[in-house]
């Protein structure tokens, strides 16, 4: 781009007149809705009884189904709002919907299509027959012992700075973990004082095994039964009663995420995503208007540490990256045809989740704007969409 054209579009940008703006493209990174907990095996840690789910760990339960079925509608009338859309179905080339091959990303992205465009033909794609998508995958790539020994030493310095002794407190109370098989046969008797073991194996997600990764599984546990619709009585066995205590809790599963995820080097292990991300929002197709992926956490959390996103909170919500939570790229355009992005988290906060809150543009979800560190956004939150193509085709 020559200087006079970035010149020019620096003022354009500056002077934005929002109102002038047309929504393009909307690109969105999903996190799939409620499921159940994804190990039923945490019976060695506590003395008490866990819940029994109505489906398999990890899947989505009937509940995530129709709370990713409000989310669908709160877009629809908001794309439609915006004319990205008619009330007509969508062309078969306007839209793409693609999940990993896990149960609870598959069943989000059908809850999401057939509500945001009802009684339309429009197809989920994944891999058929597969256990695994290298899109959805984050794991170890790089073979090399530099990248190995670069992203352990990362690893290690996020676990030093830990600073869970008050929620690891809190929780071995919650699971009177000195009752617990695991204590009584182990003699793993409190999560404050034991360490973890970082587990780094290409090919595999990097991993931990210690007081943070079981605090995790079992903090998840908890948090699913909530946002179920439980009684209070019957989450961590009535033991759980304070906003308080839900923030101590949830620091863990943040920085269970935060330990394997959250580098500079994540461009590595999320690859895949990104040249998918990139190929989709760097090719010209003027006939694309709506593509979602529906993953994980681990997805979000790595796209967003590979994309240098600035820190962010979520007003409402406990989790950093909550269930049915989208990242929304938005494509907008003005009257000149300059290109320009906007980027917002958009999410169901805790009490829609557990309410089971039905979404419109009149009680919408829960709305926070994103930045990029590479691409300053003006007043409004839009950043020049050159910006971002360049911040895209400089990850390594």
């Amino acid at each position: 781009m020559n200087a006079a054209v970035t010149t020019s579009l620096f003022f354009v940008f500056l002077f934005l007149k929002v109102d002038c703006l047309k929504l393009e493209e909307v690109f969105v990174l999903s996190r799939h809705n409620l499921r159940t907990p994804l190990t039923d095996k945490l019976q060695h840690v506590t003395p008490y009884p866990f819940p029994k789910w109505e489906t398999k760990a990890g899947y989505l339960t009937s509940k995530g189904v129709l709370l990713e079925g409000y989310m669908g509608e709160y877009f629809n009338e908001w794309l439609r709002k915006e004319g990205l859309f008619t009330n007509e179905c969508p062309s078969e080339d306007s839209v793409f919907f693609y999940s990993n091959v896990k149960q609870r990303t598959i069943e989000t992205a059908k809850a999401f299509a057939e509500s945001a465009f009802e009684n339309c033909n429009v197809s989920i794609h994944f891999k058929k027959n597969a256990t695994v998508d290298p899109v959805f995958n984050p794991v170890i790539t790089n073979t090399s012992e530099v990248f190995k020994e670069l992203y352990t030493a990362s690893m290690q310095r996020k676990l030093n700075d830990l600073n869970l002794k008050d929620a690891y407190t809190e929780l071995d109370k919650i699971i009177d973990i000195k009752k617990s098989d695991i204590c009584q046969k182990h003699s793993f008797c409190d999560l404050v004082n034991r360490k973890d073991e970082i587990l780094y194996r290409p090919g595999k997600e990097p991993d931990i095994f210690g007081p943070l990764s079981i605090g995790n599984s079992l903090v998840d546990s908890f948090l699913m039964s909530y946002y179920s619709g439980a009684k209070t009585e019957d989450i961590a066995w009535g033991k759980i009663t304070t906003s308080e205590q839900w923030r101590k809790l949830l620091q863990i599963t943040w920085e269970n995420q935060n330990v394997r995820f959250n580098h500079t080097l994540a461009s590595d292990i999320v690859k895949h995503m990104l040249n998918f991300i990139k190929n989709s929002l760097l090719t010209e197709n003027t006939a694309r208007k709506l593509t979602m992926l529906v993953g994980h956490d681990s997805n979000l959390n790595s796209i967003m540490a590979a994309l240098k996103f600035k820190k962010y909170s979520l007003p409402g919500q406990y989790e950093i990256t909550p269930i049915g939570g989208k990242i929304v790229f938005q494509k907008w355009s003005d009257d000149d045809k300059y290109y320009f992005l906007k980027v917002e988290y958009v999410y169901q906060s805790r009490d829609q989740i557990r309410d089971g809150s039905k979404l419109s543009m009149k009680d919408p979800p829960q709305t926070v704007l994103m930045e990029l560190t590479d691409c300053k956004v003006n007043e409004a939150g839009y950043c020049p969409w050159s910006c971002f193509v360049d911040v895209l085709k400089n990850i390594n």
